[in-house]
């Protein structure tokens, strides 16, 4: 999940207009909903639609696209390790080791007990593991915390946004966004070398058109879209989302590792439930290893973060035994798939 931009700029908030909420919330169910449907859903001109995303694109809001990628479904997991580095010398080194690894999905800067979270991709936990003891060689590494991501119990890109009820998509003639296929029952594929092409390109930039996809691994825009379906139906993407600066929306990011005592089912099932719930929430998933889930809670003054940890405390004080807040600064790396699944 995409929470920081890679680089720090400095800018004003972005004021939303009216419609750019509705239209913002449609790009969050499908990033890749033409702007001719945009605008007949919202009753307005297709200039004008058109003209309110370049305004979002201009001021960062809307910073690029990604498809969700199952990344199961391709014999993968993930793997978040957690790391205290001594120095900057360290901390610049494991940077550009991540950004040029194949195996690296994600590496996220904070401020706080731990300063980076790189994520791995990988067939199993041992393979991961060796990959991380490469990537911290010979750097000054304080401490370290390996953990595994069991399930997603919520991903969002504007919960608040996402949550109101989206007006209804009726048919779309030649659908560039395949809402459709989104909408029908699931199938069994098997995807080949080709599949996974595109699934590497949707990943990197899932508002790639047809005709681009089909030049790269020369196939036609037909087969293109008949494989998509195929992709879609068969639950490997598991949707199009477009990558959001939050702080151009004056917000920010924190991560909160939490860890309970006689942890089961009806514990992760009241976790999910109060996630689902606040609309704060962008991502959480169950872990294993030391923490037992993880948050990413979105949020626009510095009270909010302190009255949700309170919240937390006090819904879930019978099972509660410790948690961590990591403080967004700067993201390097995210990707829903890596340059080694594509093999």
């Amino acid at each position: 999940m995409r929470v920081l931009q890679e680089e720090e700029k400095i800018k004003n908030k972005v004021i939303l207009h009216k419609n750019d909420e509705k239209i913002l919330a449609l790009l969050c169910n499908n990033v890749r909903l033409p702007l001719s449907k945009i605008a007949d859903v919202l009753k307005l001109s297709r200039q004008s639609v058109e003209y309110r995303i370049k305004v979002m694109e201009k001021h960062h809001l809307l910073a690029g696209s990604r498809a969700v990628i199952n990344a199961r479904k391709l014999g993968y997991q993930s793997y978040h390790f957690f790391l205290m580095l001594q120095n900057g010398r360290s901390e610049k080194e494991l940077v550009s080791r991540c950004k040029n690894s194949p195996m690296v999905n994600a590496l996220i800067n904070y401020s706080g007990k731990w300063n980076y979270e790189l994520s791995i991709m990988a067939s199993e936990a041992g393979s991961a593991l060796k990959h991380f003891l490469d990537m911290i060689q010979g750097l000054e590494v304080i401490d370290y915390v390996p953990t595994a991501l069991l399930k997603t119990i919520k991903g969002k890109v504007l919960p608040d946004l996402e949550d109101k009820k989206l007006p209804s998509l009726k048919y779309i003639r030649n659908d560039p966004s395949f809402t459709k296929q989104f909408l029908l029952e699931k199938q069994e594929y098997q995807v080949d070398k080709k599949d996974k092409a595109i699934l590497y390109l949707l990943s990197q930039d899932c508002q790639i058109t047809l005709s681009e996809i089909g030049k790269k691994i020369k196939l036609t825009n037909d087969a293109v879209a008949y494989r998509i379906k195929k992709l879609v139906r068969g639950n490997y993407i598991l949707g199009f989302r477009p990558v959001i600066d939050y702080a151009a929306m004056g917000k920010s990011i924190e991560t909160v590792l939490i860890k309970v005592h006689n942890r089961t089912n009806v514990v992760d099932e009241k976790i999910q439930q109060y996630a689902h719930n606040n609309s704060q929430i962008v991502w959480a998933t169950t872990l294993f290893g030391t923490w037992d889930y993880l948050i990413y809670f979105l949020h626009e003054r510095q009270e909010e973060i302190h009255d949700f940890i309170k919240e937390l405390k006090d819904q879930f004080s019978e099972y509660l035994i410790s948690y961590e807040v990591l403080f967004a600064y700067r993201e390097y790396k995210y990707s829903y798939m890596t340059e080694e699944m594509r093999e």
